[in-house]
């Protein structure tokens, strides 16, 4: 039989769980250690959850506590068989709708249980005889299980247990909604960075106090063949004129950034490289989608591009604004810092006919200035996120 201290113990107030639900979503393995604690709690053999995102064709992540039930003999194959057979578990196929809350003998009666697939591959060899489970989910997509078991000394679960649970469930759905949030952001960062990756744009993102946030691999690869150093989680430019601008620059943007006018600030100028080429560094502020920001968040976005090699933002200009490619080598030239005598001197033609270049391209694009033109190419580009 169940120990009667713990049943007691499992329809106390749980204030000390709610912390460890809303913690669970930043931890590497989510919810762990508030399952490890539940655990403890109810008195039970193992605690469990079943993450899965709806529609995906991926396996589900199954977390276990401090005392996992697939602890013994070949625990991976055993999470194998819990994925493949997972449309065979009588208690999954139970929990239908948001709060249901049941036990394994409530939906399957004990005989037609011992003949059940799932329950002779992947309940029975671990001794796990009962099973107390919620179901949970977010709009977002992603749904859970949470699953007590027990083996047949500990006995079935009762109607505290479920109270517990039922007490449980509003943190529970606050936290997995958190998780899908965190889930998603994270997607898409690592999707964006992908991106530039791939074009050969080194990215990186600093906070409030200038640090580095992120780096993408193109900015590591620049790192490590000196083109900018990165010291104390800060990016300095080798040469001392031109980090100097550089650094009035970033102070500009985060100036911006606190002024709640990031998305207005976007500047540019040219580095030379360790190779003795030219590299166009874009600064711009980083729009926050909420005003309740800190030091910490993300503030000042920086792309390095060579103007050599591919030539990708060449390539994107020339998409968006339909120039040729003579007229959109100019305009990245203008967006990363030339002036016409340096774009003419760049590009081996006279002074006047890179003037002349520089009028049809304010006129495709529809802007009167160059410092007009400048600012569209910086804010309209996909380098710019």
């Amino acid at each position: 039989m169940k120990d009667e201290m713990a049943t007691e113990h499992s329809i106390a107030e749980p204030d000390e769980l709610i912390g460890l639900i809303y913690r669970g979503p930043l931890e590497t393995t989510p919810w762990q250690e508030f399952l490890g604690r539940l655990e403890e709690r109810m008195g039970c053999l193992s605690a469990g959850m079943v993450l899965r995102l709806s529609g995906r064709g991926r396996p589900p992540l199954l977390v276990w506590g401090h005392r996992p039930a697939l602890a013994t003999g070949d625990a991976d194959e055993a999470r194998l068989a819990h994925a493949r057979l997972g449309h065979l578990d009588p208690l999954r196929n139970a929990l239908t709708k948001p709060g249901d809350i049941h036990t394994l003998d409530e939906i399957m009666p004990r005989g037609t249980l011992h003949e059940n697939e799932f329950y002779r591959r992947v309940l029975k060899p671990y001794g796990v005889e009962y099973a107390l489970g919620m179901y949970i989910s977010e709009p977002g997509g992603w749904e859970c299980n949470v699953g007590l078991v027990n083996d047949e000394s500990r006995g079935d679960f009762d109607e505290r247990d479920k109270l517990m649970l039922a007490r449980l469930r509003p943190h529970l759905e606050q936290a997995l909604t958190l998780y899908s949030r965190i889930q998603r952001d994270g997607s898409e960062l690592h999707a964006l960075a992908d991106t530039l990756d791939r074009l050969t744009i080194s990215t990186i993102i600093l906070s409030g106090t200038g640090r580095i946030v992120r780096m993408n691999g193109a900015a590591q690869r620049l790192a490590e063949r000196g083109d900018l150093i990165v010291t104390d989680r800060k990016v300095v430019i080798p040469d001392r004129g031109e980090n100097a601008i550089f650094q009035a620059l970033v102070g500009q943007a985060i100036e911006a950034w606190r002024a709640g006018e990031a998305g207005r600030y976007a500047e540019g100028m040219k580095i030379r490289s360790v190779e003795d080429e030219h590299l166009g560094l874009l600064v711009r502020g980083i729009d926050s989608p909420t005003p309740y920001v800190s030091d910490a968040s993300p503030a000042v976005i920086l792309h390095f591009a060579g103007d050599t090699s591919e030539r990708p933002i060449e390539r994107l200009v020339t998409k968006i604004f339909d120039l040729t490619p003579a007229e959109a080598q100019l305009a990245t030239l203008l967006a990363m810092g030339y002036s016409l005598a340096q774009a003419a001197d760049r590009l081996d033609l006279k002074e006047s006919t890179v003037r002349t270049y520089c009028k049809a391209v304010l006129g495709k694009v529809g802007v009167g200035r160059q410092a007009d033109l400048v600012r569209l190419i910086l804010r309209s580009v996909a380098v710019l996120g």
